[in-house]
């Protein structure tokens, strides 16, 4: 029988390698691309930020 201790060094790995390409595919592939859309009259908004000297806000659709 193996031990736990001898099996740490894998699942700490793979758990690793796991959550590397997880990341790098939510990065590279579109599942999130339109959860961020274009505000209406976006210049109009923009216009009257720059006047307060707001930041411009996170729209989420």
């Amino acid at each position: 029988m193996v031990s736990i201790p001898s099996l740490w060094l894998p699942i700490l790995g793979s758990s690793v390698l796991v959550f590397v390409a997880s990341s790098i595919i939510h990065m590279l592939l579109p599942y999130h691309h339109n959860d961020f859309g274009r505000v209406p009259s976006e210049d109009d908004v923009m216009e009257a930020l720059r006047r307060y000297s707001a930041l411009p806000p996170l729209v989420v659709h």
